[in-house]
Parts: C-alpha cells; sequence; structure tokens
C-alpha cells in the first residue's frame, strides 16, 4: 500500500544522538585497508590537530563547591613581568573558552602557590526571592540559599574548565593554553538531565528521573548572555515539585516577542516597523536568552543545576494563541454542508511570534448526530425571528499541540451514510496528520562491571577503513570508525579532550547521526576515569557488519540506476527524494509498538525500521531511516548532505536532510515528500518558512559548527514548485487551479507561504464560479492548494 503521511515525523532512536557534516571539508575518504585503534587515533589527530585552540591536560579535577583550585608553580608571576593572574590561568563556563567565570586569586607567601577561589557571589545560586522563610537553606538575610559566605562557594555549574596559558615550572608561555574540565562537587552528587514535551494542554512539560537523596525538586531559571553566560547571575525559582515532572499555568512567560507575524499586517505596526512579516522581539539591553533548568534539594544542600533549556528555542515549540479571527468561524466552531469541507488545520501564534497551522485532531469516536434549535430571520430588524429545529453531525477536534477544542459541524446531511462519510473524513485526517515520538538514552557513568564485562565483548584490534566518514573533529571521526567497526569499549585515552563529557557527547552525537552505517546504537556510558567509551548495539557485531554489506550494495546499485553522469546536484537531490518517496513505506506498525512501550524501546522486529537497512533494504521504515538512507545515497552520489534532527510541528521528535545546492544548504524532508495531495512541499523550502514545521535542535552537529549549516532563505531557483513552474501568485492561482481541474478532475500547485483562510477563501470562490460543481472541495498548508471534484 502507498503511503500518504504528511507531516509523519518519528525518531526512535537509543541515542539522544546528532550528527553533523564537515563544514571545512574534511570528511575522511576511505583508504580500503584497516587500521588498529592506535594508528587510527595517530591519524584523525594529525588530521585536525591545527583546528583546535587549545590543548587539554587529559586529567579532571574533582572540586567540593566550597574547595579552592591549588596550582603549585616554580615561578614569581611578578619575576616574570605579569600584571595580573589570569596571565597564568582562568576559568571559564564553556568548553570553548569563550565566556570568563569571574574568580579571586591568592599568592602563598612563598610566592610556590596560586588559589583559584569562586567570586564574591556563587553563579546559578538560588535566590530567595519570593521564598517562603522556612525553606530548607533560607537563612536570614541570605540573598541565595545555602550561603557558604563571600567568596566561598563555586555555585551551581557542574563543569568549569581551567585553561593554563603558561608552563607552570617556568612561567613560559605556551602556544596553546591547556584546559582541565573542573567537576564542582555538590550535596547531591547525582546529576539533574531535563527534558521539555509539550503537554495534552499545548504548555511544556519538564520531566527528568528521581535523583538521589533529593527531597525535592526547583525549576529555576537564569539570565543569560552570549558573551557572558551566566556570569554573576542567580537562579530564580518559578516551581517547586516533589514530582519528576512539571509544567507552568500558563505560556506568559515563555513569550519572546512584542509584536507577532500576525500583528505586523496591522497599519500601525507598518508603520512603526516598516513592512514585514518577523516578528519584533521583545526588548533586552542586557541579556540574549532566558534558561530554564532544575535543581535537586535536600535539607542538607542542592545537586549542580540540570542542562539548560533555552527558552529562545522553546517558545519556537509552546504555542501562545489561537489566532480564530484567521478562521472561518470566530467561535472555534465550523458549520458546513459536506463533512470534506470541514477544515484540516488552524491558525495559531506560536510563542516566538511564528504564525503556524496545526492540524486538527477530529475525535471522531465522540462524533454524534444532535437536533439543535437556531433562530432564523430574513428581515434586518429580526422581528420575523422564528425558532426551527436543525438536525447536524457535531465532531468535537481538539487542535494538536495545543489545549484549544472546538466542534465540527456538519448539516444537510445524509443520515443512511453518516459512518462512511466519517471513515471518509478521517481517512483524509490520518494522511495529513502528525505521528512520532522517540525513546530517549542519556550517556551514564559506567561502573567497573559494565567496563570488565563489555570489555569481554570487544574485538579490539583491526578497524576497516573503507567507508566515507563525515566529521567535524578529530574525536568525532575517531567514534565513528570506531563505532562503524561494531566496537564495544572504545579507548578514549589519545583524546583527553574526552575528559570533557560536554565535548564527548556533541562527538558522539555528531558521529553517529552522520554516518548512518553505524546501525542500531543502543546507548552509551563513559568509564569513571574518562578514558573508555562502552557501546551497546541491537545487533551483534556480526549481524551489524553484515547489515552495512547489504546495504552499500543497494546504495551502490541504487545509485547507478538513478543518478547520471551530467546530472546537477539539484538534479540529484530530486532524484534521490523521487526514488525514496516511490520506493518506501512510512512503517506505522513500528510507531504504533513504540507508542505502546512509551517509547522506551521497541520490540526487535521493528529495530531496522529506525536505520537505513529498513527503507533501503526493507523498503519500509520511520524518518530515521529515510534520512539515513537520503544520506548513504547522497554519499555515494557525491552529494554533500548532512542528517537533521528537531521536532516536527514543535512536538513531535523528527529527522530530515539538507543538501548542499551550489553554496547553499537546502532543507529536503523525504518521509513527508510522498503525498498525494500535497506531494513535495518540503523539498527545499526556504528557511524561514521550514522553521514553522521542521524545528531543528542543537544534537546533531558539533555545537561549534551549527552555523555552518544554516539553509538558505531563497527558493526560486531550488524549491520544487518554482522549479517545476507550479508556483502562482495570488491573482493568478484561480486560473490556473480551474484549468487543472478541467483537465484532470484535480489539482495542486504553490503560492505564497503565508496563505491564510481568507486569502484560500477568495480563490476558492473563484474557482468555484468557474467550476459549478457541487463536489468541490480541498485545503492548503504551507501555501500548497489542493482541490478536487471527486468528492461524494
Amino acid at each position: 500500500m502507498k503511503k500518504n503521511k504528511l507531516l509523519v515525523g518519528f525518531l526512535l532512536s537509543a541515542l539522544f544522538l546528532v550528527g553533523c557534516q564537515k563544514s571545512d571539508d574534511k570528511s575522511a575518504t576511505p583508504t580500503g585497508k584497516s587500521v588498529n585503534v592506535e594508528q587510527l587515533a595517530t591519524r584523525v589527530r594529525g588530521k585536525y590537530e591545527d583546528d583546535s585552540k587549545a590543548d587539554y591536560s587529559g586529567e579532571k579535577l574533582n572540586v567540593k563547591r566550597d574547595e579552592n583550585i591549588k596550582l603549585d608553580i616554580g615561578f614569581d608571576p611578578k619575576d616574570k613581568g605579569m600584571k595580573d593572574f589570569t596571565e597564568v590561568v582562568e576559568i571559564f563556563q564553556d568548553s570553548d573558552l569563550s565566556q570568563i567565570f569571574s574568580t579571586q586569586f591568592e599568592l602563598n607567601d612563598n610566592h610556590t602557590e596560586i588559589q583559584v577561589k569562586p567570586w564574591k557571589s556563587p553563579v546559578a545560586a538560588i535566590s530567595t526571592l519570593d521564598l517562603k522563610q522556612d525553606v530548607d537553606g533560607n537563612e536570614t538575610g541570605a540573598h541565595h540559599l545555602f550561603d557558604k559566605g563571600e567568596g566561598k562557594d563555586w555555585g551551581n555549574l557542574p563543569t568549569l574548565y581551567m585553561a593554563v596559558y603558561v608552563d607552570l615550572e617556568t612561567g613560559d608561555k605556551l602556544d596553546k593554553p591547556i584546559v582541565t574540565p573542573v567537576n564542582i562537587k555538590n550535596e547531591i552528587e547525582q546529576e539533574v538531565k531535563v527534558k521539555m514535551t509539550i503537554g495534552d494542554d499545548g504548555l511544556p512539560v519538564f520531566s527528568w528521573d528521581k535523583v538521589k537523596d533529593a527531597d525535592y525538586y526547583y525549576v529555576v531559571s537564569l539570565d543569560y548572555s552570549n558573551e557572558k553566560g551566566y556570569n554573576n547571575q542567580q537562579a530564580f525559582v518559578q516551581g517547586q515539585t516533589d514530582k519528576l515532572n512539571w509544567s507552568p499555568k500558563d505560556a506568559t512567560h515563555l513569550r519572546t516577542y512584542k509584536v507577532s507575524e500576525l500583528e505586523r499586517r496591522d497599519a500601525e505596526n507598518v508603520k512603526k516597523y516598516g513592512a514585514g512579516t518577523d516578528p519584533i522581539k521583545q526588548d533586552s539591553s542586557t541579556f540574549d536568552d532566558t534558561h530554564y533548568a532544575v535543581i535537586a534539594v535536600s535539607s542538607k544542600g542542592t545537586s549542580a543545576m540540570s542542562n539548560a533549556l533555552s527558552k529562545s528555542e522553546m517558545s519556537k515549540r509552546i504555542v501562545y494563541t489561537q489566532e480564530v479571527g484567521l478562521t472561518s468561524e470566530e467561535e472555534g466552531k465550523s458549520l458546513v454542508d459536506d463533512y470534506q469541507k470541514l477544515p484540516a488545520y488552524a491558525w495559531v501564534t506560536m510563542c516566538d511570534g511564528a504564525l503556524v497551522q496545526k492540524w486538527i485532531d477530529y475525535k471522531f469516536d465522540k462524533a454524534e448526530e444532535k437536533t439543535e434549535t437556531w433562530g432564523e430571520y430574513a428581515k434586518d430588524d429580526m422581528s420575523d425571528l422564528k425558532a426551527t429545529k436543525v438536525d447536524i453531525v457535531d465532531i468535537p477536534y481538539q487542535i494538536s499541540g495545543t489545549g484549544y477544542t472546538g466542534h465540527g459541524r456538519v448539516q444537510d446531511y445524509d443520515k443512511k451514510s453518516v459512518k462512511e462519510d466519517l471513515k471518509a473524513l478521517k481517512v483524509r485526517q490520518d494522511k495529513l496528520a502528525n505521528k512520532g515520538g522517540s525513546k530517549d538514552a542519556t550517556v551514564t557513568t559506567a561502573s567497573d562491571k559494565d567496563k570488565s564485562k563489555d570489555k569481554d565483548q570487544s574485538t579490539g584490534t583491526e578497524i576497516s577503513d573503507d567507508q566515507k566518514i563525515t566529521a567535524n573533529s578529530a574525536l568525532s571521526e575517531y567514534l565513528a570508525i570506531t563505532m562503524m567497526g561494531g566496537e564495544t569499549v572504545i579507548d578514549l585515552s589519545d583524546f583527553p579532550e574526552a575528559q570533557s563529557q560536554e565535548v564527548l557527547v556533541d562527538a558522539w552525537q555528531e558521529a553517529t547521526y552522520q554516518n548512518p552505517l553505524i546501525l542500531g546504537v543502543d546507548g552509551a556510558k563513559i568509564s569513571t576515569d574518562g578514558k573508555t567509551m562502552l557501546i551497546s548495539y541491537e545487533d551483534s557485531q556480526a549481524d551489524m557488519l553484515r547489515k552495512q554489506g547489504e546495504i552499500k550494495k543497494e546504495v551502490t546499485k541504487v545509485v547507478k540506476e538513478i543518478i547520471k553522469p551530467d546530472m546537477t546536484d539539484l538534479e540529484k537531490e530530486y532524484a534521490i527524494n523521487a526514488y525514496l518517496t516511490k520506493i518506501a513505506e512510512y512503517d506505522d506498525a513500528a510507531l504504533e509498538n513504540a507508542e505502546k512501550n512509551d517509547f522506551k524501546k521497541v520490540d526487535e522486529k521493528f529495530n531496522d525500521s529506525f536505520t537505513p537497512y529498513g527503507v533501503l533494504i526493507n523498503k519500509v521504515g520511520v524518518c530515521a531511516s529515510y534520512a539515513s538512507a537520503f544520506k548513504l545515497l547522497a554519499d555515494e552520489a557525491k552529494l554533500d548532505a548532512i542528517v537533521v534532527t528537531g521536532y516536527l510541528d514543535g512536538e513531535v521528535p523528527h529527522a530530515w536532510n539538507k543538501v548542499k545546492i551550489g553554496n547553499e544548504w537546502a532543507i529536503v524532508d523525504a518521509t513527508n515528500n510522498d503525498n498525494d495531495m500535497v506531494n513535495n512541499a518540503l523539498l527545499n523550502l526556504p528557511n524561514k518558512s521550514s522553521q514553522k514545521v521542521l524545528v531543528e535542535d542543537d544534537r546533531y552537529v558539533i555545537n561549534s559548527k551549527l552555523s555552518a549549516y544554516k539553509a538558505s532563505d531563497s527558493d526560486a531557483d531550488k524549491e520544487f514548485y518554482h522549479v517545476e513552474k507550479k508556483f502562482f501568485d495570488q491573482d493568478k492561482a484561480a486560473t490556473e487551479l480551474v484549468a487543472q481541474l478541467n483537465k484532470n478532475g484535480k489539482a495542486t500547485l504553490r503560492t505564497t507561504y503565508e496563505l491564510d483562510d481568507t486569502q484560500f477563501g477568495i480563490i476558492g470562490q473563484k474557482v468555484a464560479s468557474s467550476i459549478q460543481s457541487e463536489k468541490l472541495q480541498g485545503f492548503y498548508w504551507m501555501g500548497v492548494i489542493y482541490l478536487t471534484t471527486e468528492g461524494k
């Protein structure tokens, strides 16, 4: 059966991963040889050596939050003419060494030791503002909880980075700073890892796993500056709970715009801000963003703050308000005389001000026939008003990803075919429905038992080097090659930067997503000394290598069939997209199985549907399979492409691709491009428009390289409907639709991406006046209009 899934995004993986492609042309080309781990590490380190602006010591410090950092030195800073201790050492908040962490210094009397001390006030400490006096750690007169005194507390950031600029024995300046991660040991040692999902009411839900020794949890917000990070900032409590999840009462504090996209149309705003559609952001003279995090609390103290969630990024996923003024009915109801005329989508404004169409989830199991009493009148003064009984079919609905509800109502209906007509409407909506979910996994710390058990399973000798690798760092490339060989124990001792969990996880994510022949990674652990990574897979090494062989053989065969020597990059992209949409089906059974298992796992028979083996060999898979298959075909066709991860409509975990056409990156979502009604709606969509549907996260590429993959906003030379001459201005759309309807009984074209209900209604009226068909029906999405006269 042919798949018809619009916006079907489903990314189920045992990884909280991502991938990326080179931005500086350092993807590894295959040599066709086998190398041992030591040779591999030496080769990739040499290849990327010039890129690093710092060297890592290979060690890490564990420091209590009230403990100073001590550095033994063999020189006198004054004799070296040093005016500030920051010429010797500095502390940073980030591994990129861009955000200073304010400190104090003290030199002992013998000038043989420098002590690095916290600044006067701790960073990310929990503010006492608006907290009750009797809460744990709230001492009279204190500005933050568990006050340890001025200059005696590193605060609640979990990891800092110490950069030493000189040889500590001689004082001579180093070519590159030596970096050592500093782990701050809080009273509650277990880290908190938080994620955000969208609840049934459309509000964000923050959730996390239980933390040992925690009595309750604070959800906090912190101001954030791109230049200064959290320096000197406190954490303000937004909520307190003893549960493992929390949701705000409303989305008011998550709004980031002053004037929305819809409000930009108002004459007053046009006069004030000029013509345009981009939302006007709220004024912020000091900070670039607000971050949310979770801190575990007990009577003895707190944990470090969790991973931070960016307000600006969350605002792209959270609905702020329904725009009823853009729909044909302003009371949240729709009244039609044909089921197929009920709207497929509704307009909402997101918390970032963007105007977005959301799918309508009709509750067909609650549909019912009703008799209502209506008032009818013909005279303007209503003097002839009279009550009349009207039979309708009432269908409750909820707008997807929101708490907004309403009713679709059908009058003048055929009572004999209610079930059949409702079923036909359900078929239409199912074709347009979002489906998805993900299985989250995190990088954890391994026990000695884990290490010894997995080490026995490792082959650990020769590793094949016969496949192209996409990577942005030496560590990423090394991890990709070793995992592609099915290694379960990966030696990190030649990569001192791996002592930073932030750097290691970033590289691990990139390696996995951008190198799809790494099949079925089930999870990862880091040894306690940080020098070994333990990988688990869904398949045995032998089965993985067998499947890799089948995939490579199929990729070679397919590319020979569909790619011609004289093709442009755009033609290659179109050919790969066309192939995947032709031969593959979306795996609804895999989705249903994941839903049954609460997205924590799938039955073994569905594993392949989340790797390229599913789409390429079995011809069935979910979005992760489509995106990874696209990447492998593009690599073989010598077309630069990456896998992108994020959220479909801000709600559903999803994977798609970007392709480099000329010097610009273009967006393609093969999973959703196969639809009889809105075919190829997501083929090279401009970046600005695509962001309303495909909300990227930061997992698919090393964070420092994200900006290198920003897609283009140009569309005339790449976007499918422009290239195929199927894009029309609104004033010409009706004429073309009539011509197609007269010829085929169906019509599809694209007009402006911002097309709304009113504009669609005007076009529809023009078509209806020319067609004169009672069967005319259709809808629009992202400017793509679909009409048909073949309805009931």
